[in-house]
């Protein structure tokens, strides 16, 4: 597999605020939004970094699509997070979805975000490239189309 350069876009809060984040100018958080990655997928968890490439792949597949990772996750924006891909654990990602109250099924877990009031309501454990699959791909679509 070719390793494209992937390229991050300036988070969403800098326009909303219109000041830095986090005390971070824009040009930092820039220079600083592949290093979260490269922190992110370094030491026991290096292994999972395929994994996130291919769901990195996916999320570009969206014209428009923002991804502006922060220490720990990577969202996924439309106007609104609509996923975010989190390495969980040493052994799985978790690609979270804003679904709203739409009822679980298949591999897709209600997360408990919805009555929250959390964005992110359900997730799908990734722990393999064969996870990213077509119900992986149904999901972020229809997520996709909810922001719309």
């Amino acid at each position: 597999m070719t390793k494209t350069k992937q390229h991050y876009d300036m988070h969403p809060g800098f326009a909303r605020m219109g000041m830095a984040r986090n005390e971070e100018s824009q040009d930092e958080y820039m220079a600083a939004a592949p290093q979260y990655v490269e922190a992110m997928f370094s030491g026991k968890k290096a292994h999972l970094r395929p994994i996130y490439d291919a769901l990195y792949d996916l999320a570009r597949t969206y014209p428009g699509a923002i991804l502006a990772p922060g220490k720990t996750i990577v969202p996924i924006y439309r106007t609104h997070v609509i996923a975010q891909i989190k390495a969980t654990t040493n052994t799985r990602i978790d690609f979270g979805f804003a679904l709203k109250d739409t009822p679980a099924s298949g591999r897709l877990i209600d997360t408990g975000g919805f009555a929250k009031k959390d964005r992110i309501t359900h997730r799908i454990e990734i722990t393999s490239l064969a996870d990213i699959d077509d119900e992986v791909r149904t999901w972020l679509r229809k997520a996709w189309e909810m922001d719309g």
